[in-house]
């Protein structure tokens, strides 16, 4: 049986940054942040994500957390 080891999360942001006008394709750009706690809530982690979405210039499109697990025989 595999042995599940839990390891830092992260925190994605997804931007809005322009719309391009040739094919009117919407432009993003992501800000990853890492080292998060893996025991870090889905809600605390949303809410720290509008946070620092609220200081930037761009549209926040979306916000994910990671979740990375090792794991061992």
């Amino acid at each position: 049986m595999a042995i599940a080891t839990k390891n830092p999360s992260g925190l994605k942001l997804k931007f809005q940054i322009g719309q391009d006008e040739l094919t009117g394709k919407i432009k993003t750009k992501t800000k990853t942040l890492s080292n998060l706690k893996p025991s870090t809530s889905n809600d605390a982690v949303h809410e720290v994500g509008e946070l620092l979405a609220s200081l930037q210039d761009h549209t926040l499109l979306e916000v994910a957390k990671i979740d990375n697990t090792t794991l061992s025989a």
